[in-house]
């Protein structure tokens, strides 16, 4: 009797420890507690919008401020908690908001590394972290989130290179990382990303060439500044990027002459090559982009 009793009382127990571990289920509970573990992770709240304000079992979690739910199901679909100046890690229980369509945690103070458990989050199309105190390496796991677009990690702390897994994202169309340590070369395998359309890899100590697979990829916009970036540009660069609006390679090493089928980039927004070592002479019917908005700011030597 009493081994029934012990066995019973165990039972009860490994019931209520389950409760406060990270699950998969999807449920409006699951929601719930995923959002408050969320809240008692938040150290600094400045504006006590979170530990002070709606975010109380009082209150509809889809009602708290900064959750967006859909109608039909009240489950979280989005998560907007960007400049709120926030400090805390990131809980993961995160991993649990299964229909999480969109995170947007820009311009606060979280730190720690980036959870492993956000890949768990198969419906994400949008990652916004930008400004914050990440450190650690980029996980690889981010690469399960399948249907994600937009993929922003600028301005924070991470270090290494940017992970091999990467290459599978079907649906990835921006990518900004940005003012993190990256270091190393720009790895060719980006191009096996279909979908991509912008690339942001700014002020991340990074070297080498522009891998050559790059420049066969349907790019809209490409942002390299403030690296060690060198070697040329291919003279049928505007055949390779037809669609390219936005170029932006200054201050880096860039050498050899400029392409003078620059005139061809019909879609040209902005054109900046400048503080680099390239040579020769601005091509001479640069004036003939008609969308060109911001200042050549080309530097020949």
């Amino acid at each position: 009797m009493e081994k029934f009793i012990f066995i019973a009382f165990l039972d009860v127990m490994l019931a209520s420890l389950s409760m406060f571990q990270p699950i998969s289920c999807s449920s409006n509970f699951t929601n719930q507690v995923a959002l408050l573990h969320f809240r008692s992770t938040i150290e600094i709240d400045p504006t006590n919008t979170i530990k002070g304000g709606n975010w109380t079992t009082e209150a509809k979690f889809c009602e708290w401020i900064g959750v967006v739910c859909n109608n039909r199901k009240q489950r979280v679909t989005a998560l907007d908690l960007s400049h709120m100046d926030l400090q805390g890690r990131l809980s993961p229980y995160l991993g649990n908001l299964s229909f999480l369509a969109s995170l947007d945690l820009r311009n606060n103070n979280f730190y720690g590394a980036i959870l492993i458990e956000i890949g768990r989050l198969r419906r994400l199309k949008k990652l916004v972290l930008d400004v914050n105190q990440f450190e650690g390496n980029i996980p690889p796991h981010l690469a399960r989130c399948q249907n994600l677009k937009v993929m922003s990690l600028a301005m924070n702390r991470l270090t290494g290179s940017i992970p091999r897994e990467f290459s599978a994202f079907p649906k990835l169309q921006q990518l900004d990382l940005s003012s993190n340590d990256l270091r190393g070369q720009i790895p060719s395998f980006l191009s096996n990303i279909s979908t991509l359309q912008v690339i942001t890899l700014a002020n991340a100590t990074l070297t080498g060439s522009i891998p050559l697979a790059l420049f066969n990829k349907s790019l809209t916009s490409v942002i390299l500044m403030r690296n060690d970036l060198s070697g040329s540009l291919p003279s049928d660069l505007c055949y390779r990027w037809r669609n390219i609006q936005i170029l932006a390679l200054p201050l880096n090493q860039f050498s050899g002459l400029l392409p003078e089928t620059l005139t061809q980039c019909k879609e040209l927004l902005t054109l900046s090559l400048a503080g680099n070592r390239f040579q020769g002479s601005i091509p001479r019917d640069i004036d003939s982009l008609q969308k060109l908005q911001n200042s050549i700011l080309v530097v020949p030597t």
